[in-house]
């Protein structure tokens, strides 16, 4: 299922928020749902690319989390250990985690429910405002920017400088102009 399929058939309250997870490259949606009744939470069933997708998703898990404390809400985020078992397993390279926001059980818990999804909207916000990170880093480059596998390959070597690598585990490629040393 892509992400426009899970966005269009998701609680239209969520849509927002999964519109606004859906610009990041290095997230899928997989599932979700916002809550249906005064016992239920919201959750989101995500791959996140490689050990950086996995730094990316904390830093925006760190921001929510500060948002909602001294709220009676809770977050948790858990890897799922049954992708693979249950579900058919994720694309090499992508690692499946689960996100869930928990509220108390009583009647007014709509309101619950939508003080989280704007509290997500503005993690979101606010953690697209710190990305910070270059594309082209000014370094060798020791690992691949799609997964974090430490397998790269040199696929064709330029004399302009513009190498072409390939990941040996993921298999992208791209090409780095490397720095002047």
């Amino acid at each position: 299922m892509s992400n426009s399929d899970i966005i269009s058939s998701a609680d239209k309250a969520l849509r927002p928020v999964l519109k606004e997870l859906g610009r990041f490259p290095w997230i899928r949606l997989e599932g979700c749902c916002a809550g249906h009744k005064a016992e239920d939470s919201l959750w989101l069933e995500t791959n996140v690319l490689g050990s950086s997708g996995l730094r990316r998703l904390m830093e925006l898990l760190k921001i929510l989390d500060g948002k909602l404390a001294g709220t009676d809400c809770r977050l948790d985020c858990l890897l799922s250990y049954t992708a693979g078992v249950e579900s058919p397993p994720a694309p090499h390279g992508w690692i499946p985690t689960a996100v869930e926001i928990f509220w108390p059980s009583r009647s007014d818990w709509r309101r619950s429910q939508t003080m989280v999804i704007e509290t997500m909207l503005s993690s979101i916000e606010e953690f697209s405002g710190r990305l910070s990170e270059t594309p082209n880093p000014p370094c060798a480059i020791n690992y691949c920017p799609f997964c974090s596998s430490s397998l790269i390959h040199i696929d064709t070597l330029e004399k302009s400088g513009g190498h072409r690598y390939r990941c040996g585990d993921c298999d992208m490629t791209w090409t780095m102009i490397d720095p002047v040393v």
